[in-house]
């Protein structure tokens, strides 16, 4: 595993049409010319896999919405565009929509189709670096949805309809800048991982800001929900969610603690001393004063290790499918 990633981050990628990106050597400047970018970002890349798979769900009769949440929900990509079409002025929703079941009630299932039958033939070639192997990213981003939704069941709490959305863009912000950036993001990958160098540190020192920063702005820009937001920029230290979002945001980093601590996917970094122990996480804390009762941690560590072995498998069918 650690020699195929190494393969992965070392290739070289042929950075086609992405955005023209020149690195000033005030930090001030680099975070402006970031944003300016961003701002320029129209789509972030998908796995072809699975919008094939959801093409394939969503074309048989009498599919439900469930189904067809099922199969966008594997795709961060594919949310962030179809909850944008939801709220466009376009369709002119009476109230906002933040969730997928609510999106794909309203548009109906051929109109969904149809956009993501539109993403899928239309790739924007200027947001896909060819060469960058994106699914170590996104198949870390599917684990920790997956062990959020596993959590709340342990916890016994309901974190609303965001979490699993929450918990799958969660990390976006990576593959943002490794869209506007590809070879450099994929050189700070690489020493990120080889020489356990802090990840959030290096992006400023080349971005001007951090993943968190950048995924925040994007899904900004793309006008999705304040709870989905706050976990993208305080999923490292929950306590600094604002009221109201800290739950979702504490569940998602316990998830993504677990995720990158058992190998599923890659973050961009592996867990240091810093991170410190599973018990220890600031996220417990949290929990505890928002559901005002005290978590046995030792009991949720355990069921959710054992759904480690299932959620691998998964991974595995999704990584293999995904050419």
């Amino acid at each position: 595993m650690r020699a195929a990633l190494a393969e992965t981050l070392m290739r070289p990628v042929a950075d086609r049409g992405a955005v023209a990106f020149a690195v000033p050597v005030d930090e001030a400047a680099r975070r402006a010319s970031t944003e300016k970018a961003l701002a320029e970002l129209r789509q972030i890349p998908a796995l072809q896999s699975l919008a094939r798979g959801f093409m394939l769900a969503a074309g048989r009769d009498g599919v439900s919405i469930d189904e067809v949440v099922a199969a966008i929900g594997k795709d961060p990509s594919l949310c962030v565009r179809l909850l944008k079409m939801a709220n466009s002025a376009f369709v002119k929703p009476v109230n906002r929509i933040d969730d997928l079941p609510s999106a794909v009630q309203m548009l109906g299932v051929l109109r969904v189709r149809s956009l993501v039958q539109t993403l899928y033939t239309l790739r924007d070639s200027r947001a896909i670096a060819p060469g960058f192997d994106w699914r170590h990213l996104w198949l870390h981003a599917l684990a920790t949805a997956a062990l959020s939704e596993e959590l709340e069941r342990q916890l016994g709490i309901v974190s609303g309809p965001l979490l699993y959305l929450a918990a799958l863009l969660h990390d976006v912000g990576k593959i943002v800048l490794s869209v506007i950036a590809p070879e450099d993001y994929s050189q700070i990958l690489l020493a990120a991982w080889q020489d356990s160098r802090p990840l959030e540190e290096l992006e400023r020192a080349r971005f001007g800001l951090t993943h968190r920063e950048a995924g925040e702005i994007y899904l900004r820009q793309n006008n999705l929900a304040d709870a989905v937001l706050a976990t993208v920029a305080h999923h490292h230290a929950p306590g600094g969610a604002p009221e109201g979002n800290r739950l979702i945001v504490a569940v998602v980093a316990v998830a993504n603690y677990l995720s990158k601590a058992y190998g599923l996917g890659f973050s961009g970094a592996v867990l240091t001393a810093a991170d410190g122990e599973f018990a220890d996480l600031p996220a417990w804390r949290v929990i505890e004063a928002e559901t005002r009762r005290a978590p046995d941690i030792a009991f949720i560590e355990e069921r959710l290790r054992a759904c480690i072995p299932g959620i691998k498998a998964q991974l595995m069918k999704l990584r293999e499918g995904a050419v």
